[in-house]
């Protein structure tokens, strides 16, 4: 457990991290609240109430335009033109020779926009695989914008009951 904070990343709310007690450890390069008292009163607050779980390390990479659930049928593993808008689906990105760069999960929040969220560490690549397929498809260019927005977002899971 790591309480070395000179180096590495911080989400925005490392501050409160401090204020409220949390040891903190690397993960990804990140400096990351790993617990703040006992991991049993943690667990039982999480199974009886509701708890928080900072993700803002995560990236957050938005596709957008007419042709976006074409694009991500072509860039990622699975069919996500079927997920329903509000839904989302488990899936993967792979490079060309079936390795698997990442595996994601992406929301779909309208007919021509979804939210790919990458892990941590592989947040950069992830986003640059997207941009660079997204004007490399087998006819072409595909009508979209992928938008990295990992640096300036903050993401929050509510875990509980």
């Amino acid at each position: 457990m790591s309480t070395d904070t000179s180096t590495g990343r911080f989400t925005a709310l490392y501050g409160e991290h401090q204020k409220l007690g949390a040891s903190f450890t690397d993960f990804g390069g990140w400096q990351m609240p790993l617990k703040y008292g006992s991991e049993l009163g943690e667990h039982n607050a999480v199974r009886s109430a509701a708890g928080l779980f900072d993700l803002s390390h995560m990236g957050e990479v938005w596709v957008e335009g007419p042709e976006a659930a074409k694009f991500l049928n072509y860039a990622l593993a699975g069919n996500l033109g079927a997920v329903a808008v509000g839904n989302a689906k488990y899936s993967l990105i792979c490079n060309t020779e079936g390795g698997i760069i990442d595996d994601l999960i992406s929301y779909r929040f309208s007919e021509q926009k979804y939210l790919v969220v990458p892990n941590a560490g592989n947040a950069p690549t992830v986003a640059a695989a997207l941009a660079e397929r997204s004007v490399s498809g087998p006819d072409g260019a595909f009508d979209v914008t992928v938008t990295d927005a990992s640096a300036g977002t903050s993401l929050i899971a509510v875990q509980g009951p």
